[in-house]
């Protein structure tokens, strides 16, 4: 966080971020398309066994055309498991064809299908009587972005029309918001990354410019033994932000400049993460401001994806920020004036930032990262930059069985004394000493 240059960036939401949700396996398909008619039903009635196999199996063919047509770009092949014309739907699948086409998708594929909640009688007299709602899961990869395909869910109303069945609609239950769902959706690709997105193109293209210049910033710090093509989404609107993140509620992120998130399974890398920019924060930054939102976002990218295991918050957000203003000319006095404030008025910190200083839902949180900023910074002082990056890699690398026995603060305590001769209780210690100097001196 840099007070007055840079808002807070949620660092621990990156990682918690699932945002795949509940699918139902294939499994289900067990019977296929049997090729036999189904008969008109009653509204509240449900399918026999084989019937319903059948539509989950026809739904699945049906989908399998669609993911065809992506990859050999056929928008009538696409266009032709859409409903009728004239429709909302209909255009807003248009245009999902027209951005999907833009990314440089490796893998895209539907799989999993299940059917929903019934639809109301209003909708099965509008619809038609044999109308349904189907669940799907995918997968689909960024070629030369993701390390394994992600995954994503969608909700599809499927009617069935004389030439078979077709979708006709997306509203009928929760429908995750994609980077494909961004309307006037473009794609710019620099050195080092992409950026994704409807924001305008001038500011997509500085956006770009800062991510180049940030990855050579974490590479010198961090290392190069990263996943270092990196993927960015600027959404326009702080309701596509919020969505994009499957957020209910807004709440509490203005104080978010970017935020990175992906899906981290216990013992393996990052696979695919996205650094994703709310608008309105992060152009209300000065230009050094957003050099430091993307950095910061940038190092929680490179450490995801080249560590298996957790840390606790202080020392994932304090990197991220340490990466962030290094190279510039920038006090810490100035950075953390707010900590510091409080340091003076003998309300400072008592212990490292923990998990709950940083939910920009519950509190405000600039000094929680001033506060792990100033402590990574604070051991960078006193061991070395090589030692505390070392220190950051065993913490972040210790044995599943440690982790999950013991918790990532614990293994950070306990990585202390082999790391810099001193116990974490030490350390604190220290570093509190440490913030009231600096908080009545400046140094």
């Amino acid at each position: 966080m840099c007070v007055g240059l840079a808002l807070g960036v949620a660092g621990q939401l990156d990682g918690r971020l699932d945002l795949r949700g509940a699918v139902a396996g294939l499994g289900e398909v067990t019977g296929g398309a049997s090729g036999r008619e189904s008969s008109p039903q009653d509204a509240s009635s449900l399918p026999k066994v084989d019937e319903q196999a059948a539509r989950l199996g026809a739904v699945h063919d049906l989908l399998a055309a669609r993911a065809r047509a992506l990859k050999t770009r056929s928008k009538s092949a696409w266009m032709a498991t859409v409903d009728l014309p004239g429709t909302s739907f209909r255009g807003r699948q248009s245009i999902e064809f027209d951005n999907l086409s833009k990314l440089p998708i490796g893998q895209f594929s539907f799989g999993a299908v299940r059917q929903a909640g019934a639809l109301s009688g209003a909708r099965l007299r509008q619809l038609g009587p044999q109308a349904w709602v189907a669940n799907v899961t995918g997968t689909y990869s960024l070629t030369g972005f993701d390390r394994a395909p992600q995954t994503f869910d969608t909700v599809y109303t499927v009617v069935r029309r004389l030439g078979g069945w077709r979708l006709a609609d997306d509203t009928d239950g929760l429908n995750p918001f994609e980077m494909w769902d961004l309307p006037g959706m473009r794609v710019l690709h620099g050195r080092y990354g992409i950026v994704i997105g409807n924001a305008p193109e001038s500011r997509m293209r500085d956006y770009q410019t800062i991510a180049d210049a940030a990855v050579r910033r974490v590479n010198g710090i961090w290392g190069t033994g990263w996943n270092s093509h990196v993927v960015i989404l600027t959404p326009s609107t702080n309701d596509e932000f919020t969505r994009l993140l499957s957020r209910a509620s807004a709440k509490g992120l203005d104080q978010v400049a970017a935020i990175t998130q992906g899906v981290i399974e216990s013992g393996r890398r990052a696979q695919g993460d996205r650094v994703v920019i709310n608008p309105k924060a992060f152009t209300a930054l000065q230009r050094i401001g957003r050099r430091v939102v993307i950095a910061h976002e940038l190092t929680h990218v490179a450490v995801r994806s080249s560590t298996t295991g957790p840390v606790p918050i202080w020392l994932t957000e304090g990197m991220a920020d340490y990466v962030g203003y290094s190279g510039l000319d920038l006090s810490r006095e100035r950075v953390a004036s707010e900590l510091l404030t409080l340091v003076r008025a003998r309300k400072g910190p008592t212990a490292l930032p923990a998990d709950r200083d940083f939910d920009p839902s519950r509190t405000k949180i600039a000094t929680s990262y001033s506060g792990a900023w100033l402590a990574v910074s604070r051991l960078v002082d006193l061991y070395g930059q090589a030692r505390v990056v070392a220190f950051y890699r065993a913490v972040a690398t210790a044995p599943p069985a440690d982790e999950s026995a013991r918790g990532a603060d614990a293994v950070a305590a306990s990585a202390f004394p082999h790391s810099f001769g001193v116990t974490e209780a030490q350390f604190v210690d220290g570093w509190r000493k440490y913030l009231t100097t600096l908080a009545h001196t400046g140094r």
